[in-house]
């Protein structure tokens, strides 16, 4: 089990952490790729090392498919490496049966960065024809997709999720242990639904029916009996720690990793 974590954590960083009254994530979205560099990422990269984290989630805004090649993927990936992380995973945001022409790129980019492992949410009225392709894809490429149970209107829940992966080689499950607690699901029974079938975790903290996320270990998410769980099944994929928080992320993300080794220990 390699412990990650995911670039978005430093979504407000683009606005040096001063939020408007207008804040929108698509429009935070383009201003991330028109204006963070590669050197930006690499110091953003040195930071998240520095805290003790060995693998890395690259959410798809902060070093983007869109903006840069698979040339440039591969040599930032081997500057990575050189840094010290482990392993990679692309993180996509989302799909909706428009982004269907992208998936094949988005793809060969995370290829290109060494990841083996997509991560994004599915809007669950076009799921049939976007899970198509990505099985498509990712049986071409020998790449994996993990969908995230974001809410409605995207695929959610966790029977929903295992009903829409059930007959899919390369398509399976994000466990987003902060939004299932959020929305009161049972997170440990949804792990046990999704068992076979989990390629990936966003693991956050939360507090049932509440909003926002808290650093690893202060919400009431079952985040130490999950660890365990993963422990106890010889869990392979990532588990990347998600905190998104409008100001400086930073004591959190270190709060919350010191908390995972204390429970791993």
């Amino acid at each position: 089990m390699n412990i990650g974590m995911i670039t978005c954590n430093y979504f407000m960083r683009i606005y040096n952490y001063q939020r408007s009254d207008d804040f929108n994530w698509g429009a935070m979205s383009d201003k991330w790729r028109a204006e963070f560099k590669e050197d930006d990422f690499l110091g953003l990269a040195k930071e998240i090392y520095d805290m003790g984290y060995n693998s890395l989630e690259i959410w798809e805004p902060t070093y983007s498919y869109k903006v840069y090649s698979e040339e440039q993927a591969a040599g930032l990936a081997a500057k990575l490496r050189a840094m010290g992380f482990q392993s990679f995973v692309y993180c996509i945001g989302g799909w909706s049966k428009g982004g269907i022409p992208d998936i094949e790129k988005s793809y060969l980019f995370a290829k290109a960065l060494g990841a083996k492992v997509l991560t994004g949410c599915i809007i669950q009225s076009e799921a049939v024809e976007i899970i198509d392709e990505l099985e498509r894809v990712g049986e071409k490429y020998g790449m994996l997709f993990a969908i995230e149970n974001h809410p409605l209107p995207n695929i959610e829940s966790p029977i929903k999720v295992a009903d829409f992966i059930k007959d899919r080689k390369f398509v399976g499950a994000n466990l987003d242990t902060g939004i299932y607690n959020q929305q009161c699901y049972d997170t440990l029974a949804a792990a046990e639904i999704l068992k076979d079938k989990i390629y990936h975790s966003h693991f956050k903290d939360t507090m049932k029916g509440g909003r926002g996320c808290l650093p690893i270990g202060d919400g009431d998410a079952p985040t130490a009996e999950l660890l365990r769980k993963f422990k106890d099944w010889g869990f392979k994929y990532m588990v990347s720690v998600e905190y998104e928080y409008p100001t400086d992320p930073a004591p959190g993300l270190v709060k919350s990793i010191n908390y995972i080794k204390g429970v791993l220990k």
